[in-house]
């Protein structure tokens, strides 16, 4: 076995391993304050010129310990429309002024961005990695597995999204179990999600949203599910701590590592 084949192994086999606890996902303790940035391109023409500047912020933000995994986003023709970024920063006004601070805001490229902090429920490392090497190999070409993300708001109904929760996160589990999903956690106000499935088709990523109970029963008010192309993961920022104690809203005491972080 390569070393490479086996340091996916060993992800696979940690995050594999946080999930056997029989513990719901509201048992476990957020590990740090994150927050995603939902992003829709303006002028493509101004985000071509301005790439090479992006990707040399993003790859320092990455070696800071302040941008977990990010990418393009692209349609159902496989366009390019926007990015997906997870930050890991002490409040939202960092994140904030961290995508404002991005070459692509500061070329004027983008139609707009959204700021939303974001619990980490569990993360499978193996694929994320898996599919940041396939990128960087084909560029989004003739992959074999792909990653699709589900960035999805929840509708007003407080009763429903707590009645039909448990269901989900069943659902949840044996997506995980099936090593479909990739990256899961819901939103700190609790008025939406991030899901990430891994797929070979958009078809198959879009029948796993489908099945879902939160759509199922109508939790979800809206939904879109984009490719994502992960150009860069930094793996100390996707850990989670599995927790015996219940903690509502609590933070996440354990020092996380400081290795270096890696765009593979």
């Amino acid at each position: 076995m390569s070393a490479s084949a086996r340091r996916l192994k060993s992800y696979s086999t940690r995050f594999n391993s946080r999930l056997a606890a029989d513990r719901d996902p509201g048992d476990w303790i957020v590990s740090a304050m994150k927050f995603i940035n939902f992003v829709k391109y303006r002028d493509l023409g101004r985000i071509a010129s301005t790439r090479p500047a992006h990707f040399a912020y993003a790859d320092r933000l990455r070696a800071q310990g302040k941008l977990a995994i990010g990418g393009p986003l692209t349609d159902d023709q496989g366009r390019r429309i926007g990015l997906l970024f997870i930050y890991e920063a002490v409040s939202r006004d960092q994140a904030l002024a961290l995508a404002k601070d991005d070459p692509f805001s500061l070329a004027n490229a983008l139609s707009s961005y959204e700021i939303s902090e974001w619990r980490l429920r569990g993360a499978n490392l193996g694929l994320l990695m898996e599919a940041n090497r396939a990128v960087r190999q084909y560029g989004g070409e003739n992959m074999q597995s792909r990653i699709f993300a589900n960035y999805a708001k929840y509708g007003a109904d407080k009763v429903k999204l707590a009645t039909v929760r448990p269901a989900h996160w069943e659902y949840d589990k044996s997506l995980k179990r099936a090593d479909k999903l990739a990256l899961a956690g819901p939103l700190a106000d609790d008025k939406g999600g991030l899901f990430v499935y891994s797929a070979v088709s958009r078809g198959e990523a879009m029948s796993y949203l489908r099945q879902d109970p939160f759509a199922l029963k109508g939790v979800f008010a809206e939904c879109e599910l984009f490719g994502w192309l992960i150009e860069g993961v930094n793996p100390d920022l996707l850990t989670i701590d599995l927790s015996a104690e219940r903690s509502e809203g609590a933070a996440e005491t354990t020092p996380r590592s400081t290795a270096a972080a890696r765009r593979l």
